[in-house]
């Protein structure tokens, strides 16, 4: 015979079967739309349908919601944008602002597959506004692109990307103005592909400019933040500004990163201008004659660290600036790091190629080291720095390359990485991995991060990489250290604690009361334990339930429930985890309402991890299961001698006016459930014992019943005299 598993249902639910939701608009207010269309003869008074569109993109940003599309059927004109507060994409036909030199936009769009009209030369502002000039967007005539605003003003930060097109200038920054935060912008798709570029690059002439900061004397009080990827070209590339002023800053420095496309020249920091507080660049990818740390025609403040790791270099490499000046250098130190899968073959034909780490016309006063992430990036370009000819030590004052050079071996013993280098033979650096046991690997939905990392004080320059792989998810995770070509690899178990579902009766023998548990089936591989703790509440008192709680009964899991639940209960079965069971069996009569206290738990990493506990009686479980339908003498037995010392009892007579409602309420009941009915049609009665009247007249009997204890009121129904016949 089957067990019954009856489990304990939720006592409170909201109930909206039969109610109808009407969502009602202010009158005179039109609903935004998803979706609305414009054209160059369509009307605002429209509807801003395909077939019925606008005539005005103002009137369309005004009416679209939030994260909508705005579609242009033809050439619609533009002649200025008010801000909306909108994120929107707009897309098909055309914007025609010819006639205005400044072009402002003031609301976050993405713009694809459309064009514009614009007069050669205009400035287009994004003014700070997350703007992206996705595929497919044509200019008419080469602009000035900003991610920042106008002449004069201030704004808090720029997000610009930029895929598809033709600059003169690209600007992550303002004109002439003030960024209080950081400016970020990000170049790349097939911007700037065309066959003047092509010329322009070969030739190193004309425009086709990209800067992650303004144009003259503009000021970021934050940073610069450039990325350039994909087939993207420029003649050069700057992290900086475009200053020729002194007026120009930048205060916390900029970060350059090429992935990909064609460049002339990248430079870490600026044009003309100091980039305030030194530069950080990293090449990945992409190909470029020239790649300078520093900036060009000014000295750069700050430190300058240049990571050359992919891509092709076919020119010359600069840690420093370059100039024409000996004044002009970095005031800080240079690291120059070479390696990866960076190609340098240096086959133009210029007498100062190489590799240095110093500035053009530095008079060897920089404080600079070349540093190779293996010996074999050493080998493979160490013939190539400094220059070889007359003209390499003119322009660098000597061929001397760097202070110091510098490339790495790395080593491992157990959990820790030690550091040597080639060229500091007193250097003994170390790496030490710990797993943080004290660290709680709860599943949390967020990242867990237990691992502890400490690296001895003289390691020289970057350091270790920690990385995680499946911290987040309930099972096994994985962590390891990298440095050079050594990695030390560990895992760790992120555990999810025990959800406990509720109380069911056990009524096959030995009955009693079951507790019910379901744990992630990830765990069950693992070698974790599983189990139950009971223990009368009278005996917890106000202690918290641990495995250590004096006389607690620990049940621990031996047999899995979880093929029963699926084949007896599916609607409690749910994929993805395991059941387990603990009974409390034989229970005496003067225990039936014991209150019993259980929590779950799991035994992994050497720790416990408990469930929220709950607090059952035997007969509380057995009442629910009555109530939802379950008939076995036990189950009345239980609630029925639990109850026997108690009186249950409630109103023995009500009177109630038609249509109004009365709260039945028993008393002696212990708090179990009892099941509501009428015998009368005049009148209904929830769950809960809530009485709600008809608008007839009359007399019914309302009945609670507990096990085989009944109880019951006479409730009479009445009409309220309203003064009218």
């Amino acid at each position: 015979m089957k067990k019954k598993i009856i489990s304990i249902l939720s006592v409170c639910a909201l109930a909206t079967a039969g109610i109808a939701f009407v969502s009602v608009q202010p009158t005179g207010v039109m609903a935004e739309a998803n979706t609305v269309y414009v054209s160059s003869n369509g009307s605002d008074t429209g509807a801003g349908t395909s077939a019925s569109p606008y005539a005005t993109l103002d009137k369309a940003l005004t009416e679209i919601a939030d994260g909508g599309t705005i579609t242009l059927k033809d050439a619609v004109s533009l002649d200025g944008w008010t801000a909306h507060g909108k994120s929107v994409t707009i897309t098909g036909g055309a914007l025609n602002a010819s006639g205005l030199t400044e072009v402002e936009i003031n609301d976050s769009v993405t713009f694809t597959n459309m064009s514009w009209t614009v007069d050669a030369g205009a400035f287009v502002y994004a003014n700070g506004y997350k703007t992206t000039i996705g595929e497919g967007v044509s200019w008419s005539n080469e602009i000035k692109l900003f991610g920042g605003a106008k002449k004069d003003t201030t704004i808090a930060s720029t997000d610009l990307t930029v895929l598809s097109g033709t600059y003169t200038h690209i600007y992550g920054g303002s004109y002439q103005g003030t960024v209080t935060g950081n400016t970020n912008l990000t170049v790349g798709g097939t911007v700037n592909n065309s066959s003047a570029v092509d010329t322009a690059i070969k030739n190193h002439t004309g425009n086709y400019y990209i800067f992650g900061g303004g144009h003259s004397s503009n000021k970021v009080q934050g940073s610069t933040n450039l990325l350039i990827k994909d087939s993207a070209k420029a003649v050069y590339v700057f992290g900086g500004s475009h200053g020729w002023a002194a007026q120009t800053s930048i205060a916390k420095g900029t970060n350059v990163t090429v992935l990909g496309g064609t460049m002339m020249g990248v430079y870490g920091g600026s044009q003309g201008a100091n980039s305030g507080s030194g530069a950080n660049v990293r090449i990945e990818g992409g190909n470029m004659q020239q790649v300078f740390g520093g900036s060009e025609g000014f000295p750069l403040t700050g430190n300058v660290d240049l990571r050359l790791l992919g891509g092709t270099i076919t020119r010359r490499i600069y840690g420093g600036c370059y100039n024409d000046d000996t004044e002009y250098y970095v005031s800080g130190k240079i690291n120059l790091e070479l390696g990866g899968n960076v190609s340098i073959p240096l086959n133009a034909s210029h007498n100062d190629k190489g590799i240095y780490a110093r500035s053009r016309y530095n008079g060897d006063v920089e404080d600079c080291q070349i540093v190779f992430t293996s010996e074999a990036a050493y080998e493979a370009y160490k013939n190539k720095l400094g220059g070889s000819d007359w003209g390499a030590t003119y322009v660098m004052g000597s061929t001397t390359a760097a202070d110091e050079y510098h490339y790495y071996a790395y080593t491992q013993s157990e959990n820790i990485i030690m550091q040597t280098c080639a060229y500091h033979n007193t250097l003994a650096a170390t790496a030490r991995l710990s797993l943080d046991e004290s660290v709680s690997l709860r599943y949390t939905g967020s990242e867990i991060k237990p691992v502890t990392v400490e690296v001895s004080a003289d390691w020289e320059y970057a350091k270790p990489t920690l990385v995680y792989e499946n911290n987040v998810e309930i099972g096994s995770a994985n962590y390891s250290l990298t440095a050079g070509q050594i990695c030390v690899e560990g895992g760790f178990i992120i555990v999810d604690t025990p959800a406990i579902l509720g109380g069911s009766v056990r009524t096959s023998a030995p009955s009693g009361l079951r507790f019910q548990s379901k744990i992630a089936a990830e765990l069950v591989d693992t070698g974790a334990k599983f189990g139950t703790l009971i223990i009368p509440k009278e005996v917890l008192g106000n202690n918290e339930l641990t495995v250590d709680t004096p006389t607690v009964n620990n049940i621990v899991q031996t047999k899995w429930a979880t093929e029963s639940i699926k084949a007896n209960k599916p609607e409690v079965y749910e994929e993805g985890y395991e059941y387990f069971n603990a009974v409390l069996t034989e229970i005496p009569e003067e225990y039936y309402d014991e209150v019993i206290v259980a929590r779950s738990y799991v035994y992994a990493n050497g720790q416990y991890y408990y469930a929220e506990a709950i607090e059952r009686s035997v007969a509380q479980v057995a009442a629910y299961a009555i109530k939802d339908g379950y008939v076995n003498k036990i189950l009345y037995d239980y609630v029925d001698k639990a109850l026997a010392d108690s009186t249950v009892s409630m109103e023995s007579a009500v009177e109630i006016y038609a249509g109004e409602t009365h709260q039945l309420l028993l008393t002696g009941n212990k708090g179990y459930v009892a099941i509501w009915s009428s015998n009368s049609d005049i009148l209904s009665v929830d769950e809960n014992g809530k009485i709600t009247s008809g608008k007839t007249e009359g007399t019914a009997v309302v009945t609670a019943q507990l096990g085989n204890i009944t109880v019951e009121c006479i409730v009479t129904v009445k009409h309220r005299w309203t003064g009218y016949y």
